[in-house]
């Protein structure tokens, strides 16, 4: 299993579990609200959408964007999944957890509560016999290839998508917007951590609360997208670094401390392209370093405060000069 990219030292492999039942929420009205079902999820998953989308020049390899995270009957724990079903009927297919404001997944009148059924008249796989695989790399490997099947169809254009809706099933249109591949999810755990893992960006619930701002937590993402996007975890594994202590190591650090600085780089181009304020990176970085459990990040495979500063710095600079000489629009 390919090693995640973590922000943090400490990490382990977390499910992005769904906890009790909430009404969908939507956003102020307008042409396209937002609504999902958990506010910390949203929170998320509109800032990884805007960054995935704002950043497209940044990236050399696109995905059709729609502003949709979903939740599946595998994702709840065993003795959750009967209440699961009954409130969301996500035994019939893909649950949909969040819609993003102004996406084309809000324009295409998606709400979260829905359950897609298919796809260009493809059905989504059974959702229980995925539940019912016990291998928990496997069940995580087919429902990211039940999001897939959505992605795929959407790379040919807009999709005609079958909705379930209480007791209603509804066709509708589904468009997209080529971006960054930008997946965020959140994961229930206690630990305070985020990491990229070559398909999604992952935050856990933990450390959501250190956070003062959606400024702070934009550097944190887009660090963590820009690992994804330069395919840094696929590389580290292609090149047998270790997940574990071995990772902190001689020429394992000295890996990972190389994808490290160039992620810093590009989430700055990632931050300014989606409008996010570039003072708002290195108070985030100070912080976290200063945490007494984040002092080891100064032996470890992670760059140290300085060496991080003046990389960010320099990047700021970069993105602020091209700015300033570019052509009024």
């Amino acid at each position: 299993m390919r090693a995640p990219i973590h922000l943090l030292i400490a990490a382990a492999a977390l499910a992005a579990v769904p906890a009790g039942a909430v009404q969908p929420t939507s956003a102020q009205p307008g042409h396209a609200p937002a609504s999902f079902l958990r506010a910390d999820d949203h929170r998320i998953v509109s800032i990884v959408h805007r960054l995935g989308v704002a950043g497209r020049a940044h990236c050399p390899e696109t995905l059709p964007l729609a502003g949709l995270a979903f939740h599946h009957l595998a994702d709840y724990r065993l003795q959750d999944r009967p209440e699961a079903i009954a409130r969301y009927g996500v035994d019939r297919g893909v649950g949909i957890l969040s819609v993003v404001e102004g996406s084309p997944a809000a324009r295409a009148l998606l709400e979260a509560g829905d359950v897609l059924l298919s796809v260009n008249g493809v059905s989504f796989p059974s959702p229980a016999a995925i539940a019912a695989e016990r291998d928990e790399d496997e069940r995580r490997r087919l429902t990211a290839a039940s999001e897939q099947l959505l992605e795929d169809a959407l790379r040919t254009g807009p999709a005609r998508v079958d909705v379930a809706r209480g007791g209603d099933v509804r066709t509708l249109t589904l468009d997209s917007v080529p971006g960054c591949p930008a997946r965020g999810r959140l994961a229930r755990s206690g630990q305070d951590n985020a990491f990229a893992d070559g398909r999604y960006v992952i935050m856990t619930t933990g450390f959501l609360g250190f956070f003062r701002s959606d400024e702070e937590l934009a550097v944190a993402l887009a660090h963590e997208l820009a690992h994804n996007i330069l395919r840094h975890p696929q590389q580290l594994d292609a090149r047998g670094v270790p997940h574990g202590l071995l990772r902190h190591i001689g020429r394992n650090a000295r890996l990972v401390r190389a994808t490290e600085m160039e992620a810093d780089r590009l989430s700055v181009r990632l931050l300014a392209s989606a409008g996010y304020d570039l003072d708002a990176i290195m108070p985030f970085w100070r912080r976290l370093h200063a945490r007494p459990d984040t002092a080891l990040q100064i032996i470890s495979a992670h760059p140290g405060l300085r060496a991080r500063e003046r990389n960010i710095s320099a990047a700021i600079a970069e993105v602020r000069a091209a700015a300033a000489s570019a052509p009024p629009r």
